[in-house]
Order: C-alpha cells, then structure tokens, then sequence
C-alpha cells in the first residue's frame, strides 16, 4: 500500500495547488467598479457615458451611472447637462 499513500499524497498536493491558483485567477468584488474608475482616470475633458461603456464592454449602463454619481458625491467629477446627450468632466481638485 505505500504506492496508494504515495499517489493520494500526490492527488492531494495537486488539488491543494489547483484551489490556490484558482482563487488568484478569481475577479474580486469591486472589480468592475475599479475597471470603470481607471477608465474615468484616462479620460480627458469632457466624456459620456457611451465612451466609457465602449471601453468597458462587461459593465453595464446603470453600474456606470452609479459610479459616475458617487464620484460626483466625492467631488471628482462633474455632469454638463441632462439627459442621454449629458457630458461628464473630471474636476480640478488641487485648490
């Protein structure tokens, strides 16, 4: 039987590095939320919400929204407008 130990050791040493590169691979939460914010960071003057949806094709409109509305809360950007044709404009915080 010192085989069979050896080849479960073998199957169990496998499985344990297998658990451990899956969970590296693994989007955490946030993700999404981070995506659009480095995409907001690399925009200059004005941009809608459509440049940043064409540049992050797995987040949605709303979640885009949401973003954009809590970095206007943190007083990082600013809407110029309403509607479906509004432009958006990172602030100037250095004063």
């Amino acid at each position: 039987m010192p085989w069979f130990n050896y080849f479960l050791g073998t199957v169990l040493a496998a499985y344990k590095e297998f658990e451990e590169r899956a969970e590296q691979i693994k989007p955490g939460r946030g993700a999404k939320t981070q995506i659009v914010t480095q995409v907001i960071e690399r925009q200059s003057g004005e941009f809608a919400i459509s440049e940043i949806q064409r540049e992050c094709p797995g987040v949605s409109r709303p979640m885009i929204r949401v973003i954009l509305e809590e970095l206007r809360a943190k007083g990082k950007v600013e809407v110029l407008g309403t509607g479906r044709s509004a432009r958006w404009r990172k602030r100037d915080n250095k004063s």
